[in-house]
């Protein structure tokens, strides 16, 4: 059984180096947006960075996009930097240049969003009530084989057989 306990007014987050932001609760279409949008920025620019290379130009601050890890850790930081940007309204602990305190802009977030530490503690943090919930709300979890659901095991120390019933068999 789920909970129905999730934020409904902005709270604050506290991450490291004793930056807090408060941010907006966490919905489902906020979170997909992101997603989406960290998705499409990746694939964009791999677009782009392919065409430009077509036509003997350089990119360089990306990293290799003939590698699928790295496009997907890119896609991954550009969904964190999109979330970020919906979520966050105001902060504590972030300063400008010259040491006044940073106003909270889509480039001030997203510039926060580079210190590897705050952007991994903010998707942990803004995520972990969601994750929180989705964790208590099935007994049954992912199995190992692949299958969605896994029962208790109640043969313990039964011996296999290695025989595993197709779906479709012709028999």
């Amino acid at each position: 059984m789920i909970r129905l306990s999730l934020p409904k007014e902005p709270y604050w987050l506290n991450l490291p180096h004793g930056v807090r932001v408060f941010v907006r609760p966490l919905t489902t279409p906020v979170y997909e947006a992101a997603r989406t949008s960290g998705y499409r920025l990746a694939g964009e620019l791999v677009k782009e960075h392919a065409e430009i290379s077509m036509v003997g130009g350089t990119v360089e601050g990306l990293p290799d996009i003939s590698d699928a890890d790295a496009v997907s850790g890119l896609s991954q930081f550009l969904f964190t930097k999109a979330l970020a940007v919906r979520a966050i309204m105001k902060w504590e602990g972030v300063a400008d240049n010259a040491g006044n305190p940073a106003e909270v802009t889509g480039q001030t977030v997203s510039d926060l969003m580079l210190i590897h530490d705050m952007a991994e503690a903010f998707l942990s943090e803004y995520t972990k009530i969601h994750a929180g919930l989705l964790s208590e709300g099935n007994a049954s979890g992912l199995s190992p084989n692949g299958i969605s659901e896994e029962g208790q095991n109640i043969a313990q120390g039964a011996e296999t057989t290695g025989f595993h019933a197709q779906k479709d068999s012709p028999e």
